[in-house]
């Protein structure tokens, strides 16, 4: 797997999986692949599969796809399908955006509605909360950053689940603070204003949601 070209094993995800998903849930799992196996070897591929198999129906069929994606990386290049991301998605996917990066930027967009004396007694809550959380000192660090001067948030291969959790404490937060209502309306402008300035995010969002 590794011999090929980022944009040949997206052609190969992208053709192996044509016969048993739908085009949208076909792009979700290149965009997975893309975000946790980019860089990992062929056998990595069935650990991607089992990711990506959730349904009944899928989880059925997991032996078959695993067939269809290793079939798929072995054809030539010029029998796979056309690369999903267009013409010259190559370097975008060597450094492909992440599910903290969706995080970092619904934070921002969340926190832009609240005026400064609510986003500083937010924020030394929240960081307050997630020290109780136990988390490595890694990521606790890079949030202290983040969440004390508006650093880049770099939180490396953190899993989805994590970071829906810290996204639900925040939530908390505010609807301790503001009320559900208010709370509720601030989560929905944030995630249209995210999908409308970083439409790649998208699939990261349904992630945290």
């Amino acid at each position: 797997m590794s011999t090929r070209s980022v944009r040949d094993r997206r052609r190969a995800i992208y053709t192996g999986l044509q016969s048993f998903m739908d085009e949208d849930t076909v792009l979700k799992a290149i965009t997975h692949w893309e975000n946790r196996y980019i860089d990992q070897p062929s056998l990595a591929l069935q650990r991607f599969v089992a990711d990506i198999c959730q349904t009944q129906e899928l989880k059925e069929k997991r032996a078959a796809i695993l067939r269809s994606l290793i079939q798929a990386m072995g054809q030539d290049t010029e029998s796979l399908m056309a690369d999903p991301r267009g013409e010259g998605a190559e370097s975008a996917a060597v450094n492909p955006v992440s599910a903290s990066q969706a995080f970092a930027e619904l934070m921002l967009a969340m926190m832009a509605q609240l005026d400064d004396e609510l986003q500083h007694k937010l924020r030394i809550d929240l960081f307050a909360a997630l020290r109780q959380r136990q988390l490595p000192l890694s990521t606790l660090e890079a949030l202290q950053r983040w969440l004390g001067n508006r650093q880049a948030l770099k939180l490396g291969n953190v899993a989805p689940a994590m970071l829906q959790k810290l996204l639900n404490q925040y939530y908390v937060l505010l609807c301790e603070n503001i009320g559900p209502v208010r709370a509720d309306k601030i989560l929905a402008k944030g995630v249209a204003k995210v999908q409308h300035e970083h439409p790649q995010l998208d699939a990261f969002l349904d992630e945290l949601l």
